[in-house]
């Protein structure tokens, strides 16, 4: 019996250091992309218009692979077994996420649209050739779209998921202050960015980068909650605790 139960603990064990280590890594590849692009605009002497004009630079396969390392690990995210009548669940918010994603990178934006002026032009993906057939630009639409739902969806995290759970705590309590913020952070953020393209700012602006920034912002935003809620940053939580 003490057999049997040792090795319940240790599967139950196990599952757990599997969930954080998932979650440590979405959080640590949300970090990862800005940082190296940021990293290459200053290299380059001027920032990205975008996260998402890395396609048409060097740096196109940090983009796509970063993207689609993400898409593969929200996929295998199971999370936690919702509750009898709950319809936003860890899992299927997940599958949203990472399909969004992943079709983020295999549908880019159009180059005229997005690239730097020292862009290169590679071949067009097969997903953005057969959406942009007889000179349609529906792989920017998508992009577009996709973008916004995997947002979405992290904010649905932020806000929904992550908070669920009896507060038994100082620390679940700072915890869900961090991630109300970063989910409101992640709102705002990209709903700037929708009234910076609907008004043409983004092009008066340009200079400032303020799509990149607000990608930016919203990229660490949605990274922060992932590693907090894989135990990652315990100083932070500890931190916010302390403000009580």
């Amino acid at each position: 019996m003490a057999d049997k139960s040792g090795i319940s603990q240790k599967a139950h064990n196990d599952l757990v250091l599997s969930f954080l280590a998932v979650r440590r890594a979405i959080g640590g590849l949300g970090f990862f992309l800005p940082l190296t692009l940021l990293a290459y605009g200053l290299f380059r002497g001027d920032l990205l218009p975008s996260i998402s004009s890395a396609y048409y630079t060097p740096m196109r396969e940090v983009f796509v692979g970063t993207l689609m390392a993400q898409a593969v690990f929200l996929w295998s995210y199971e999370g936690f077994r919702p509750d009898a009548g709950d319809w936003i669940t860890d899992k299927g918010t997940a599958r949203v996420a990472a399909v969004a994603i992943a079709l983020v990178a295999l549908a880019p934006t159009n180059p005229d649209e997005k690239a730097p002026e020292d862009a290169s032009e590679p071949l067009c993906t097969l997903l953005q050739c057969l959406l942009d057939r007889g000179n349609a630009d529906w792989s920017s639409l998508v992009h577009l779209v996709s973008a916004a739902v995997f947002f979405g969806a992290l904010a649905v995290y932020c806000l929904v998921l992550f908070t669920k759970g009896a507060v038994d705590g100082a620390e679940k309590q700072a915890s869900n202050r961090i991630y109300r913020v970063c989910g409101w952070i992640i709102i705002i953020s990209i709903g700037l960015v929708g009234v910076l393209f609907a008004t043409g700012l983004d092009d008066s602006l340009k200079g400032l980068r303020p799509v990149f920034w607000l990608e930016t912002i919203a990229t660490f935003a949605f990274a922060t909650s992932w590693m907090v809620k894989g135990d990652a940053m315990q100083p932070l939580v500890r931190g916010v605790a302390a403000l009580r």
